[in-house]
């Protein structure tokens, strides 16, 4: 599917959806640089990965400095090459009435939910950081960009945002043949799945478990769409959001 100087970035790599990303994506071949904050599982990825000399462990918080987004992807750029892909996994979920908003926690959420993507997307569409024809980006979305939960109105709304940027996105960098899509999982069995079950009980999962006459998806289901949304078997796809719901 890929090669080895396909560079891919792939963001949340140390868990979840982006993990399982940064693995499938070296075993199809590409070079992966897998970010994230916990160090210790980014570099236990060399030691279960198909190629550890094509993937790259880079610790970092996105949201330390957001207007340094651009500038780091320009540092990994002068390290490992032009980027082909970037996946864009890294995510947290929020789940509160909108009784208890504020803009306080809508800002948190708003930062890795929404900006820390497009500020990293920035960099990636500088035209000396990417490949140029082909080159691709992919982001993790959620299902609560389109019909969200009771109590998934602050993440909802940050991802709807994320949606509608890189749709923008993708009409203005088109006609230099770089392509930029979404995916919104609905409940993916992962970390992030487990906080959502913490904050709203098992309950919740007993409630949703009717509504998905496939099952609650695995990391790997997302993986293998991003991958293929990265590869120029997608070539012909731009713009789109993607839900991937097990059918709900």
């Amino acid at each position: 599917m890929f090669q080895g100087k396909d560079v891919i970035l792939v963001t949340g790599a140390s868990s979840g959806i982006g993990r399982a990303t940064a693995l499938l994506c070296n075993r199809a071949g590409a070079t992966v640089i897998a970010s994230g904050r916990n160090t210790a599982a980014l570099q236990t990825l060399g030691d279960i990965c198909a190629a550890p000399d094509r993937l790259h462990a880079e610790p970092y918080d996105l949201c330390a400095d957001l207007n340094n987004l651009p500038v780091w992807i320009q540092d990994l750029r002068r390290r490992y090459g032009k980027l082909r892909g970037m996946a864009f996994c890294a995510g947290q979920t929020w789940n509160l009435p909108m009784s208890q908003y504020s803009p306080e926690t809508a800002n948190q959420a708003f930062a890795i939910c929404c900006h820390a993507p497009l500020m990293a997307a920035r960099g990636f569409c500088d035209r000396r950081n990417n490949t140029g024809q082909g080159a691709a980006l992919v982001f993790i979305a959620a299902a609560a960009a389109l019909d969200p939960n009771p109590a998934q109105g602050v993440y909802g709304a940050a991802k709807a945002a994320l949606v509608a940027g890189a749709r923008c996105l993708s009409k203005e960098v088109a006609g230099r043949g770089i392509r930029v899509n979404c995916i919104s999982p609905g409940l993916v069995q992962t970390p992030m799945m487990e906080e959502t079950v913490r904050q709203l009980g098992r309950e919740f999962l007993e409630q949703e478990a009717p509504l998905y006459p496939l099952g609650f998806g695995n990391a790997e289901d997302v993986a293998h769409l991003a991958a293929f949304l990265l590869s120029d078997a997608a070539r012909w796809i731009s713009g789109q959001n993607v839900p991937l719901t097990g059918g709900r």
